[in-house]
């Protein structure tokens, strides 16, 4: 089986046009053109996203319009607000069957897959509820098991799609006990280090989600693998930090595009026995 790895050809330069412009759009009609700005950004970074299976490649595009976002986001704010936050789970839903539909990858032989969002609005709900209740009620000891259960909705509802035909699904096998582990220890230890060991904590993170999650495709079940050091992601923050500091936030979109080149290109997709 081949390896399937990520490579992303954004630039700071690319994102702070796509930003300045959204940004300040946003804030000219007090926030009428976010939904626009979003699709914008989200299918600058999808073109600029290239999965790489041997010698082939898959391209990314997003399809989906301003105006489409704009009638999901207006209505599910609105709802929301009506029903005192109730309706915020179906609102979470919609979005995410508006995502999943625009979102298409094509192969090198020119085929095209999409994906679909099976997930319901009241299934949400009630993870939602419970997860944050019981989060409440222990002080957040159990916000760890609440994350795994809202990552195993998310990924269990994800297909994707050929023809119309389901050709994958995903699924995700993590722990609350394994992750609340990993979530005491990362906290304590970016405490004592004064925040230093917060990169490695990061990046221990996003090893467990991806090893734990796995996407069946065409009847083959491949393992994502995240092979990111914190050594790496704390030079990337640290000058990031220091550099949009000196030049007074300009830097910043450089540094976005340095941690989303790092995200993606250390993200692995392999196959049984790999």
């Amino acid at each position: 089986m081949l390896e399937k790895r990520f490579d992303y050809k954004g630039t700071g330069a690319g994102l702070f046009g796509n930003l300045f412009v959204g940004v300040l759009l946003t804030i000219i009609t007090l926030g009428i053109y976010l939904p626009w700005f979003v699709v914008k950004l989200y299918k600058y970074v999808l073109e600029n996203t290239i999965m790489k299976v041997g010698g082939s490649e898959v391209r990314f595009d997003f399809r989906g319009s301003g105006a489409e976002l704009f009638g999901t986001w207006i209505i599910g704010v609105i709802l929301s607000i009506i029903t005192l936050g109730i309706y915020y789970s179906w609102f979470v839903v919609s979005v995410s069957k508006f995502f999943a539909a625009n979102v298409v990858a094509r192969d090198a032989d020119g085929r095209e897959y999409t994906g679909t969002f099976n997930g319901t609005g009241g299934a949400l709900f009630g993870t939602m509820f419970v997860g944050t209740l019981l989060t409440i009620i222990t002080l957040g000891i159990y916000c760890p098991w609440f994350c795994i259960n809202l990552a195993r909705y998310f990924a269990g509802n994800m297909v994707i799609m050929h023809n119309g035909s389901a050709v994958g699904t995903f699924k995700f096998d993590g722990a609350g006990g394994t992750l609340f582990g990993k979530v005491f220890v990362g906290v304590i230890l970016s405490v004592i280090t004064f925040g230093i060991y917060f990169s490695w904590f990061i990046v221990d993170m996003a090893k467990y989600f991806a090893q734990e999650t796995t996407v069946e495709f065409n009847g083959v079940v491949n393992r994502f693998r995240f092979e990111g050091t914190g050594v790496k992601l704390f030079v990337i923050n640290l000058i990031g930090t220091i550099l949009s500091g000196l030049t007074f936030g300009i830097y910043w979109f450089w540094f976005m595009t340095n941690q989303l080149k790092f995200k993606m290109e250390n993200m692995v997709v392999v196959g049984p026995g790999e």
